[in-house]
Protein backbone atom coordinates (compact mmCIF):
# COMPACT_ATOMS: atom_id res chain seq x y z
CA UNK A 1 0.00 0.00 0.00
CA UNK A 2 1.15 3.59 -0.80
CA UNK A 3 2.04 5.94 2.28
CA UNK A 4 -0.20 8.56 3.33
CA UNK A 5 0.98 11.90 3.03
CA UNK A 6 2.58 13.07 6.71
CA UNK A 7 2.03 16.31 8.15
CA UNK A 8 5.80 17.14 7.54
CA UNK A 9 5.22 16.67 3.95
CA UNK A 10 2.37 18.85 3.37
CA UNK A 11 3.87 22.07 4.68
CA UNK A 12 4.03 24.79 1.40
CA UNK A 13 7.19 24.89 0.27
CA UNK A 14 8.42 21.48 1.23
CA UNK A 15 8.81 18.65 -1.28
CA UNK A 16 5.64 16.31 -0.52
CA UNK A 17 5.24 12.47 -1.05
CA UNK A 18 2.07 11.45 -2.95
CA UNK A 19 0.13 8.51 -3.71
CA UNK A 20 -1.73 8.36 -7.02
CA UNK A 21 -5.29 7.73 -6.21
CA UNK A 22 -7.54 5.23 -9.10
CA UNK A 23 -11.12 5.52 -7.62
CA UNK A 24 -12.46 3.89 -10.66
CA UNK A 25 -15.36 0.97 -10.48
CA UNK A 26 -15.49 -1.73 -11.81
CA UNK A 27 -18.81 -2.02 -12.63
CA UNK A 28 -19.39 1.75 -13.10
CA UNK A 29 -17.08 2.21 -15.93
CA UNK A 30 -18.45 -1.72 -17.23
CA UNK A 31 -21.53 -0.26 -18.04
CA UNK A 32 -20.28 2.86 -19.23
CA UNK A 33 -17.87 1.10 -22.16
CA UNK A 34 -21.12 -1.38 -23.07
CA UNK A 35 -23.21 1.33 -23.70
CA UNK A 36 -20.86 3.42 -25.49
CA UNK A 37 -20.02 0.22 -27.55
CA UNK A 38 -23.75 -0.27 -28.36
CA UNK A 39 -24.45 2.98 -29.86
CA UNK A 40 -21.01 3.41 -31.62
CA UNK A 41 -22.43 0.11 -33.48
CA UNK A 42 -25.64 1.13 -34.25
CA UNK A 43 -24.33 4.13 -35.67
CA UNK A 44 -22.25 2.09 -37.63
CA UNK A 45 -19.11 4.26 -35.64
CA UNK A 46 -20.36 7.48 -35.43
CA UNK A 47 -20.59 7.57 -31.73
CA UNK A 48 -17.11 5.80 -31.41
CA UNK A 49 -15.83 9.86 -30.86
CA UNK A 50 -18.29 10.28 -28.01
CA UNK A 51 -17.32 6.69 -26.82
CA UNK A 52 -13.69 7.82 -26.67
CA UNK A 53 -14.25 10.80 -24.81
CA UNK A 54 -16.47 9.29 -22.72
CA UNK A 55 -14.26 6.63 -21.37
CA UNK A 56 -11.10 8.40 -21.31
CA UNK A 57 -12.50 11.26 -18.71
CA UNK A 58 -14.03 8.15 -16.48
CA UNK A 59 -10.77 6.95 -16.54
CA UNK A 60 -8.66 10.39 -16.28
CA UNK A 61 -11.26 11.61 -14.01
CA UNK A 62 -10.69 8.70 -11.08
CA UNK A 63 -6.90 9.19 -11.49
CA UNK A 64 -5.94 11.50 -8.88
CA UNK A 65 -2.64 13.25 -7.13
CA UNK A 66 -3.32 15.59 -3.69
CA UNK A 67 -6.98 15.76 -4.48
CA UNK A 68 -6.58 16.79 -8.77
CA UNK A 69 -7.68 15.02 -11.25
CA UNK A 70 -6.16 14.12 -14.39
CA UNK A 71 -8.22 16.11 -16.86
CA UNK A 72 -9.10 14.57 -21.09
CA UNK A 73 -9.51 17.63 -22.89
CA UNK A 74 -10.34 16.43 -26.45
CA UNK A 75 -13.75 16.83 -27.50
CA UNK A 76 -15.76 14.27 -29.80
CA UNK A 77 -16.20 16.40 -32.73
CA UNK A 78 -12.73 16.83 -32.56
CA UNK A 79 -11.77 13.54 -32.67
CA UNK A 80 -14.58 12.89 -35.30
CA UNK A 81 -13.30 15.52 -37.75
CA UNK A 82 -10.03 13.98 -37.55
CA UNK A 83 -10.94 10.42 -37.97
CA UNK A 84 -13.29 11.10 -41.34
CA UNK A 85 -10.02 13.09 -42.79
CA UNK A 86 -8.12 9.78 -41.43
CA UNK A 87 -10.59 7.87 -42.82
CA UNK A 88 -10.91 8.96 -46.03
CA UNK A 89 -6.89 9.58 -46.74
CA UNK A 90 -6.85 5.91 -45.86
CA UNK A 91 -9.62 5.46 -48.62
CA UNK A 92 -7.67 7.00 -51.21
CA UNK A 93 -4.72 5.57 -50.22
CA UNK A 94 -6.41 1.75 -50.76
CA UNK A 95 -7.67 2.56 -54.11
CA UNK A 96 -5.05 4.13 -55.70
CA UNK A 97 -2.64 1.41 -54.17
CA UNK A 98 -4.99 -1.18 -55.90
CA UNK A 99 -4.40 0.38 -59.53
CA UNK A 100 -1.03 -0.37 -60.00
CA UNK A 101 1.78 -2.36 -58.43
CA UNK A 102 3.89 0.59 -58.89
CA UNK A 103 1.43 2.88 -57.34
CA UNK A 104 1.22 0.91 -54.48
CA UNK A 105 5.23 0.81 -54.13
CA UNK A 106 5.53 4.58 -54.31
CA UNK A 107 2.22 5.07 -51.64
CA UNK A 108 4.09 2.36 -49.64
CA UNK A 109 7.12 4.52 -49.37
CA UNK A 110 5.36 7.69 -49.02
CA UNK A 111 3.71 5.80 -45.91
CA UNK A 112 7.47 5.41 -44.25
CA UNK A 113 8.55 8.57 -44.89
CA UNK A 114 4.86 9.86 -43.40
CA UNK A 115 5.12 6.80 -40.41
CA UNK A 116 7.45 9.56 -37.90
CA UNK A 117 5.19 12.29 -38.67
CA UNK A 118 2.63 9.89 -37.79
CA UNK A 119 4.09 9.25 -34.57
CA UNK A 120 4.56 12.47 -33.71
CA UNK A 121 0.95 13.68 -33.99
CA UNK A 122 -0.43 11.02 -32.10
CA UNK A 123 1.30 11.20 -29.12
CA UNK A 124 1.28 15.24 -29.15
CA UNK A 125 -2.40 15.36 -29.80
CA UNK A 126 -3.08 12.78 -26.63
CA UNK A 127 -0.41 14.69 -24.44
CA UNK A 128 -1.66 18.09 -25.08
CA UNK A 129 -5.49 17.06 -24.47
CA UNK A 130 -4.80 15.88 -20.89
CA UNK A 131 -4.20 17.97 -17.88
CA UNK A 132 -3.36 18.50 -14.14
CA UNK A 133 -4.33 21.27 -12.35
CA UNK A 134 -5.71 22.93 -15.55
CA UNK A 135 -2.09 22.80 -17.09
CA UNK A 136 -1.66 20.70 -20.24
CA UNK A 137 1.59 18.44 -21.09
CA UNK A 138 3.22 18.97 -24.85
CA UNK A 139 5.47 16.63 -26.77
CA UNK A 140 7.97 18.60 -28.53
CA UNK A 141 9.65 15.90 -30.35
CA UNK A 142 11.06 16.22 -34.02
CA UNK A 143 10.53 14.35 -37.45
CA UNK A 144 14.53 13.60 -37.87
CA UNK A 145 14.47 12.64 -34.17
CA UNK A 146 11.58 10.22 -34.66
CA UNK A 147 13.13 9.20 -37.58
CA UNK A 148 16.47 7.74 -35.82
CA UNK A 149 14.60 6.41 -32.91
CA UNK A 150 11.90 5.04 -34.30
CA UNK A 151 13.13 3.13 -37.55
CA UNK A 152 16.82 3.65 -37.92
CA UNK A 153 17.93 2.05 -34.31
CA UNK A 154 15.35 -0.67 -34.39
CA UNK A 155 16.76 -1.67 -38.07
CA UNK A 156 19.84 -1.54 -37.25
CA UNK A 157 18.85 -3.63 -33.84
CA UNK A 158 17.83 -5.89 -36.19
CA UNK A 159 21.18 -6.33 -37.83
CA UNK A 160 22.84 -7.30 -34.80
CA UNK A 161 20.14 -10.30 -34.23
CA UNK A 162 18.67 -8.55 -31.41
CA UNK A 163 21.67 -8.06 -29.54
CA UNK A 164 21.31 -4.33 -29.41
CA UNK A 165 18.07 -4.42 -28.61
CA UNK A 166 17.52 -3.43 -25.61
CA UNK A 167 19.82 -0.91 -26.02
CA UNK A 168 17.60 0.44 -28.66
CA UNK A 169 14.02 0.25 -26.59
CA UNK A 170 16.22 2.03 -24.15
CA UNK A 171 17.51 4.96 -26.54
CA UNK A 172 13.99 4.69 -27.61
CA UNK A 173 11.89 5.36 -23.96
CA UNK A 174 14.40 7.68 -23.54
CA UNK A 175 13.74 10.02 -26.31
CA UNK A 176 9.93 9.63 -25.93
CA UNK A 177 9.86 10.79 -22.26
CA UNK A 178 12.62 13.56 -22.62
CA UNK A 179 10.52 14.96 -25.66
CA UNK A 180 7.11 15.72 -23.22
CA UNK A 181 7.17 18.87 -20.84
CA UNK A 182 4.34 19.97 -18.45
CA UNK A 183 3.59 23.60 -17.62
CA UNK A 184 6.96 24.23 -19.60
CA UNK A 185 9.10 21.60 -18.03
CA UNK A 186 10.66 19.24 -19.70
CA UNK A 187 10.74 15.96 -18.52
CA UNK A 188 14.25 13.61 -18.26
CA UNK A 189 14.67 10.06 -17.83
CA UNK A 190 17.84 9.27 -16.60
CA UNK A 191 17.62 5.49 -17.74
CA UNK A 192 20.38 2.81 -17.73
CA UNK A 193 20.68 0.08 -21.04
CA UNK A 194 22.62 -1.63 -18.56
CA UNK A 195 19.85 -2.18 -16.75
CA UNK A 196 17.60 -3.22 -19.69
CA UNK A 197 20.19 -6.13 -20.71
CA UNK A 198 19.83 -7.45 -16.68
CA UNK A 199 16.41 -7.73 -17.07
CA UNK A 200 16.30 -9.48 -20.53
CA UNK A 201 19.04 -12.09 -18.83
CA UNK A 202 16.61 -12.63 -15.92
CA UNK A 203 13.94 -13.36 -18.43
CA UNK A 204 16.84 -15.75 -20.24
CA UNK A 205 17.54 -17.56 -17.05
CA UNK A 206 13.90 -17.98 -16.06
CA UNK A 207 13.50 -19.40 -19.66
CA UNK A 208 16.58 -21.70 -19.30
CA UNK A 209 14.87 -22.93 -15.72
CA UNK A 210 11.61 -23.18 -17.38
CA UNK A 211 12.84 -25.58 -20.33
CA UNK A 212 14.70 -27.84 -17.88
CA UNK A 213 12.17 -28.54 -16.15
CA UNK A 214 9.95 -28.95 -18.82
CA UNK A 215 12.55 -31.11 -20.52
CA UNK A 216 12.47 -33.40 -17.26
CA UNK A 217 8.71 -33.20 -17.25
CA UNK A 218 8.20 -34.08 -20.64
CA UNK A 219 10.46 -36.72 -20.96
CA UNK A 220 8.19 -38.38 -18.48
CA UNK A 221 5.18 -37.52 -20.04
CA UNK A 222 6.20 -39.34 -22.87
CA UNK A 223 7.44 -42.47 -21.39
CA UNK A 224 3.70 -42.56 -20.05
CA UNK A 225 1.92 -41.92 -23.27
CA UNK A 226 4.51 -44.89 -24.78
CA UNK A 227 3.39 -47.41 -21.72
CA UNK A 228 -0.18 -46.17 -22.51
CA UNK A 229 -0.51 -44.62 -19.58
CA UNK A 230 -4.38 -42.37 -19.12
CA UNK A 231 -2.57 -40.21 -17.04
CA UNK A 232 -0.38 -38.98 -19.63
CA UNK A 233 -3.45 -36.79 -20.70
CA UNK A 234 -3.32 -34.98 -17.73
CA UNK A 235 0.42 -34.68 -18.32
CA UNK A 236 0.09 -32.90 -21.50
CA UNK A 237 -2.85 -30.19 -20.10
CA UNK A 238 0.03 -29.40 -18.05
CA UNK A 239 2.53 -28.90 -20.13
CA UNK A 240 -0.04 -26.70 -22.53
CA UNK A 241 -0.84 -24.68 -19.18
CA UNK A 242 2.25 -23.92 -18.18
CA UNK A 243 3.18 -22.20 -22.02
CA UNK A 244 0.30 -20.22 -21.31
CA UNK A 245 1.29 -19.31 -17.74
CA UNK A 246 5.30 -18.96 -18.66
CA UNK A 247 4.49 -16.09 -20.88
CA UNK A 248 2.58 -14.17 -18.39
CA UNK A 249 5.75 -14.78 -16.30
CA UNK A 250 8.11 -13.96 -18.02
CA UNK A 251 6.18 -10.65 -19.53
CA UNK A 252 5.17 -9.65 -16.07
CA UNK A 253 8.65 -9.72 -14.79
CA UNK A 254 10.13 -8.19 -17.59
CA UNK A 255 7.98 -5.24 -17.69
CA UNK A 256 7.61 -4.41 -13.34
CA UNK A 257 11.46 -4.53 -13.63
CA UNK A 258 11.70 -1.39 -16.71
CA UNK A 259 8.42 0.27 -15.24
CA UNK A 260 10.17 0.57 -12.25
CA UNK A 261 13.68 1.57 -13.64
CA UNK A 262 11.81 4.32 -15.83
CA UNK A 263 9.82 5.17 -13.15
CA UNK A 264 12.17 5.65 -11.08
CA UNK A 265 14.54 7.60 -12.76
CA UNK A 266 11.45 10.07 -14.38
CA UNK A 267 11.57 13.30 -13.22
CA UNK A 268 10.05 16.71 -13.95
CA UNK A 269 12.59 19.72 -14.11
CA UNK A 270 11.94 21.82 -11.22
CA UNK A 271 8.54 20.14 -10.70
CA UNK A 272 8.22 16.60 -9.67
CA UNK A 273 9.80 13.03 -9.52
CA UNK A 274 8.62 9.33 -9.23
CA UNK A 275 8.67 6.01 -7.46
CA UNK A 276 7.32 3.09 -8.94
CA UNK A 277 7.46 0.14 -6.17
CA UNK A 278 5.51 -2.68 -8.69
CA UNK A 279 5.98 -6.15 -7.80
CA UNK A 280 6.33 -9.25 -9.58
CA UNK A 281 4.06 -12.04 -8.16
CA UNK A 282 1.04 -9.79 -7.94
CA UNK A 283 1.74 -8.61 -11.45
CA UNK A 284 1.82 -11.80 -12.44
CA UNK A 285 -1.37 -12.68 -11.24
CA UNK A 286 -3.00 -9.21 -12.51
CA UNK A 287 -1.97 -10.30 -15.97
CA UNK A 288 -2.98 -14.00 -15.68
CA UNK A 289 -6.67 -13.35 -14.29
CA UNK A 290 -7.18 -10.14 -16.56
CA UNK A 291 -6.36 -12.46 -19.51
CA UNK A 292 -8.12 -15.40 -18.68
CA UNK A 293 -11.05 -12.61 -17.65
CA UNK A 294 -10.46 -12.08 -21.36
CA UNK A 295 -11.10 -15.16 -22.86
CA UNK A 296 -13.58 -16.77 -20.60
CA UNK A 297 -16.06 -13.31 -21.46
CA UNK A 298 -14.99 -12.85 -25.18
CA UNK A 299 -13.33 -9.84 -24.09
CA UNK A 300 -16.56 -8.31 -22.46
CA UNK A 301 -14.35 -7.67 -19.16
CA UNK A 302 -12.08 -5.59 -20.98
CA UNK A 303 -12.88 -2.45 -18.64
CA UNK A 304 -13.15 -4.41 -16.03
CA UNK A 305 -9.07 -5.60 -16.80
CA UNK A 306 -8.15 -1.49 -17.48
CA UNK A 307 -9.86 -0.73 -13.74
CA UNK A 308 -8.06 -3.68 -12.44
CA UNK A 309 -4.55 -2.78 -14.21
CA UNK A 310 -5.09 1.31 -13.70
CA UNK A 311 -5.91 0.89 -10.09
CA UNK A 312 -2.67 -1.77 -9.41
CA UNK A 313 -0.07 0.96 -10.88
CA UNK A 314 -2.04 3.57 -9.32
CA UNK A 315 -1.08 1.79 -5.52
CA UNK A 316 2.07 1.01 -6.93
CA UNK A 317 3.14 4.68 -7.50
CA UNK A 318 4.46 7.81 -5.77
CA UNK A 319 4.61 11.40 -6.60
CA UNK A 320 7.41 13.54 -4.96
CA UNK A 321 5.57 17.13 -5.96
CA UNK A 322 8.48 20.06 -5.22
CA UNK A 323 6.70 24.08 -4.01
CA UNK A 324 7.55 25.11 -8.13
CA UNK A 325 4.28 22.37 -8.71
CA UNK A 326 1.96 24.67 -6.89
CA UNK A 327 2.97 28.00 -9.34
CA UNK A 328 2.99 26.32 -13.05
CA UNK A 329 0.99 27.68 -15.56
CA UNK A 330 -0.48 26.12 -19.12
CA UNK A 331 1.97 26.70 -21.58
CA UNK A 332 -0.55 25.19 -24.46
CA UNK A 333 -3.38 25.83 -26.36
CA UNK A 334 -5.99 23.59 -27.81
CA UNK A 335 -6.13 24.55 -31.41
CA UNK A 336 -4.71 21.22 -32.61
CA UNK A 337 -6.13 18.66 -34.89
CA UNK A 338 -7.17 15.03 -33.99
CA UNK A 339 -5.89 13.86 -37.38
CA UNK A 340 -2.79 12.40 -36.83
CA UNK A 341 -3.71 10.63 -33.70
CA UNK A 342 -6.47 8.82 -36.10
CA UNK A 343 -4.31 8.37 -38.67
CA UNK A 344 -1.95 6.42 -37.02
CA UNK A 345 -4.44 4.19 -35.93
CA UNK A 346 -5.50 3.62 -39.16
CA UNK A 347 -2.14 2.67 -40.52
CA UNK A 348 -1.09 0.77 -37.50
CA UNK A 349 1.49 3.45 -36.35
CA UNK A 350 -0.03 4.43 -33.12
CA UNK A 351 1.49 4.63 -30.12
CA UNK A 352 0.88 5.43 -26.64
CA UNK A 353 3.07 6.44 -23.78
CA UNK A 354 2.27 5.00 -20.42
Amino acid sequence: MNPSVSPANSNAGETRTLPVIFSGKKGEYLKIWLVNMLLSILTLGIYSAWAKVRNTQYLYGHTQIEGHRLQFLATPLQILRGRIMAVIVFGLYVIISSLHPIANLVLMLLLLVALPWLLIQGLRFTLRMTAYRNVRFSFDANYGGVLLHFIVLPALGALTFGLAMPWVIQRLQKYIHDSVSFGGHNFTLNSSAGYYYKAILVCIGLAILYFIGLGIFGSGVITAISAGNPAALGGMVIIIASYFIFGYVVAAVYQSMIRNHVMNNLSIDGVASFNSSVEVKPYIWLMLSNSLLLIFTLGLAYPVTQIRKNAFLAEATLVNLQPAADHLVNTVDDKYSAFGEEAAGLFDADLSLT
